[in-house]
C-alpha cells in the first residue's frame, strides 16, 4: 500500500494542489536556470563577434606609423637629388657628344683650311708667272717693229690665258655646318666668330674669280682681231696638253694703231684682275695660318 507522499507524486491531478509557496519556488529555480544558459550563451556570441572582429581589424587594417617632417623631407631631397643627377648626367652626355661631333667637323674643317694654303700658294706662283708675260707681252705690242717677234707674241698672247685658274676658299666644311645648324657646336666664341669672319670673304673672292673670267673672255675677243686662230691651235699639244711656240714667225692680222691700243687696254685690264685676285689670296695666307692654329690648340689636333 502506498504512501500518501507517494501517492501525491504519481497522481498530482487527482485533485490536490500545490501550495502557492511551492509554485513560486519552483518557478523562481526554473527563471534561474533560464537565466543562467541565456547569459552563457550572450558571453559565447560575444566572444565569437570580438574574436572575428579583432581578426578582421588585423587582416585588413593594419598598423602604420605616421612619417613626421623630418622624413618627408629626407624623401623630398633624395628624390630631388636624383632627378638634379639624372639631368647633369644627361647634359654631361650631350656636351661629350656635341665636342665629339664638333671636333670630327674641326678635323674636316682643318683639311680645307690646308687646301686653302696649298691653293693660295699656287694661285699666286701662277698669277705672279702670267704677270710677267702679260706685261713682256704689252711691252711687244707696243713696239713699232712688233712683227719681227711674231713668235714670241704669238705664245705669249696664248699662254696667259691657261693654267691660272682662279682662286675661291675651300669650304665645304663650313658650309655644311651652316646648313644643318652645326655651327654652335663651336663652343669657344672667339674661335667661332674667327671661322665666320674667315669664310665672309668667300663672297668677295668668288666676285673677283668671276670678274676674272669676265675679262679673259673680253681680252680673248679683242685677241681674235690681231692674232691668226689657225696659228694658236697648231701651237696646242693635245698630250699632255701644252701650249707651244709656233715653229715660224706668223705675222699679226692687224697693226691698227686703234685696234693694238684696245687689245693692250683690255690686256691691261685682264692682268688687274689677275693681280687682285692673287694679292688678296696672298693676304688671306695669314688668316689661314692663325686659323688653323687656332682650331688645332682648341680640339688638340696639333698632329692632324
Amino acid at each position: 500500500m502506498m504512501s500518501e507522499e507517494e501517492k501525491i507524486e504519481l497522481s498530482p491531478e487527482d485533485g490536490k494542489t500545490e501550495s502557492p509557496e511551492e509554485v513560486r519556488n519552483e518557478t523562481q529555480k526554473v527563471n534561474s536556470e533560464l537565466s543562467i544558459v541565456n547569459e552563457e550563451s550572450k558571453i559565447s556570441k560575444s566572444e565569437i563577434t570580438t574574436s572575428e572582429i579583432k581578426e578582421m581589424e588585423v587582416h585588413h587594417h593594419p598598423h602604420v606609423e605616421k612619417k613626421n617632417f623630418k622624413e618627408y623631407f629626407l624623401e623630398f631631397i633624395m628624390i630631388f637629388l636624383a632627378v638634379t643627377m639624372g639631368f647633369v648626367a644627361e647634359n654631361i652626355r650631350e656636351d661629350i657628344t656635341n665636342h665629339s661631333k664638333g671636333k670630327e667637323f674641326m678635323k674636316s674643317m682643318l683639311e680645307d683650311l690646308k687646301t686653302d694654303t696649298a691653293n693660295i700658294n699656287s694661285f699666286y706662283s701662277k698669277a705672279d708667272s702670267s704677270i710677267d708675260k702679260i706685261d713682256s707681252l704689252m711691252h711687244l705690242m707696243k713696239r713699232p717693229d712688233r712683227d719681227k717677234y711674231g713668235q714670241t707674241t704669238y705664245y705669249l698672247a696664248r699662254v696667259i690665258t691657261t693654267g691660272i685658274g682662279r682662286f675661291v676658299l675651300a669650304d665645304r666644311t663650313y658650309e655644311e655646318m651652316k646648313s644643318s645648324g652645326s655651327l654652335n657646336l663651336v663652343n669657344n666664341s672667339a674661335l667661332s666668330d674667327s671661322i665666320s669672319k674667315y669664310y665672309a670673304s668667300q663672297t668677295d673672292f668668288k666676285e673677283q674669280a668671276q670678274l676674272q673670267i669676265q675679262k679673259m673672255s673680253e681680252y680673248t675677243n679683242s685677241a681674235a682681231k690681231i692674232f691668226d686662230g689657225a696659228v694658236f691651235q697648231q701651237m696646242l699639244q693635245r698630250f699632255p696638253y701644252k701650249v707651244i711656240p709656233p715653229d715660224s714667225n706668223p705675222p699679226l692680222l692687224t697693226n691698227n694703231v686703234e685696234t693694238i691700243n684696245e687689245f693692250i687696254g683690255l690686256l691691261h685690264y685682264y692682268s688687274a684682275a689677275i693681280i687682285i685676285n692673287s694679292s688678296r689670296a696672298k693676304q688671306k695666307l695669314e688668316s689661314t695660318t692663325r686659323l688653323i692654329e687656332a682650331i688645332q690648340k682648341e680640339y688638340n689636333l696639333k698632329d692632324e
